[in-house]
């Protein structure tokens, strides 16, 4: 692929704040590690949405593809290989996301397609149909097209995983009365909400209304005060954490005292640590950034090093971070003699019940010619704003095999 705009130091000084639209940009450049490897660049396609409504996903994509890149190529790269990876930005938009993957698509020098773009990939079934060239979700996302059309392929939970979740740590926080806070901006959030509170009513948590929430909203006291009417007393937060930090301090502001709940990219340990009086249950997609294991600490490592100024403290974060080590496990498993898109398809077609030593919630294997299969376990945490971590819920049974913080989540099997 030709060399695109280097991103500099100034740029990385502004990760996790750059809203610059159809911003294209290569991580890395000619001090970077990759220039001591002599095999032939692997060349990754990253559509993320670092525009628009959910724009806090695709900023803190970057900044964790830019360091394990960085990483990566400082220690060998892939089979000698350095890596390159092409951030483009979707605009959180279908016809921006539809674009940007297409050109990646069509371009045969691109060997793998990454995406993060929680509003348009829903819709983007027909685009990735009968794909030559992988494409790898790099966080949370809904289960179409992700586990429907052969090519892609998810490691971590989906959205409609997640409806259930909220209703499973709701029920491990003691909420009695069960309100959603949902984004506006994603078609199926509100469908999704409608079935997490099907589900809360099984086990005994009375739902009492979703409320709309957008993220241009200017504040939140109408729903805020909506669900202190119904004495609600567990918020389920279905938005970006961007919004729902907003939306959370607003309601502490008009005196709610209950627990509020969250789930994959709506939670970030940082900005809800700066809001006072928050406590919270939640279930994260990736892997527990604070576990005390040799691979975690890598990738904190790596973030300090190489992405400063990027969200590392959230899911979000560490479900790409998984991806891209599941692609490289992938390939140093295969060894395959030439790295293309062709023999890249065939090395993910040979992971199997692969769990990268707990950084995956549960073990994924995929077959040939078959879609993804879902993936319902997460990692189950309690924490309040002044805590220097967050505290994981200890499962009944870990479902990816792990112990300590790593031990994952399925389902409804949350320890006593």
């Amino acid at each position: 692929m030709s060399a695109l705009a280097t991103l500099t130091a100034v740029a990385l000084a502004g990760c996790g704040a750059d809203n610059t639209a159809g911003s294209e940009q290569t991580a890395g450049g000619a001090d970077s590690p990759a220039a001591a490897l002599s095999g032939t660049p692997i060349t990754i396609g990253y559509a993320a949405s670092m525009s628009g409504a959910q724009a806090s996903n695709g900023l803190g994509g970057k900044a964790v593809a830019l360091a394990w890149q960085e990483y990566t190529n400082a220690h060998g790269g892939i089979l000698g290989h350095p890596v390159e990876i092409t951030v483009t930005d979707t605009k959180n938009t279908v016809p921006g996301a539809t674009s940007v993957v297409k050109g990646f698509m069509g371009d045969s020098d691109v060997d793998a397609v990454f995406m993060t773009d929680l509003v348009a990939e829903s819709a983007m079934t027909d685009t990735f149909k009968n794909t030559d060239v992988a494409v790898i979700s790099a966080n949370g996302a809904t289960n179409v097209p992700w586990t429907t059309v052969p090519g892609l392929f998810q490691d971590v939970s989906g959205a409609e995983y997640a409806a259930r979740v909220f209703a499973d740590v709701a029920k491990a926080a003691g909420t009695e009365k069960l309100g959603w806070a949902v984004c506006s901006e994603v078609a199926n959030c509100q469908e999704n909400s409608d079935k997490g509170s099907a589900y809360a009513e099984t086990l005994g948590v009375a739902p009492v209304g979703t409320q709309l929430i957008s993220a241009s909203a200017s504040d939140y006291t109408a729903p805020c005060l909506s669900f202190a009417g119904k004495g609600t007393d567990g918020i389920a937060m279905y938005a970006g954490y961007t919004t729902g930090t907003r939306f959370a301090t607003d309601c502490l502001r008009q005196g709610y005292s209950g627990t509020f709940l969250t789930a994959n990219s709506g939670f970030d340990q940082s900005a809800f640590g700066k809001v006072s009086g928050f406590k919270s249950y939640g279930s994260t997609e990736g892997f527990p950034w604070w576990a005390d294991d040799p691979a975690v600490a890598t990738y904190r490592d790596a973030m300090a090093e190489y992405s400063p100024d990027g969200a590392w403290q959230s899911g979000n974060a560490t479900s790409i971070w998984s991806s891209f080590e599941l692609l490289k496990k992938a390939l140093d498993d295969a060894k395959p003699a030439t790295i293309d898109r062709a023999t890249v398809m065939d090395a993910m077609y040979q992971v199997k019940d692969e769990t990268l030593g707990g950084l995956l919630a549960q073990p994924v294997t995929y077959a040939k010619g078959e879609p993804s299969r879902p993936v319902e376990c997460s990692w189950f945490l309690k924490f309040d704003a002044g805590d220097d971590e967050p505290t994981s819920i200890e499962p009944a049974k870990s479902g990816n095999g792990a112990t300590g913080d790593l031990a994952s989540t399925c389902g409804d099997s949350v320890g006593s």
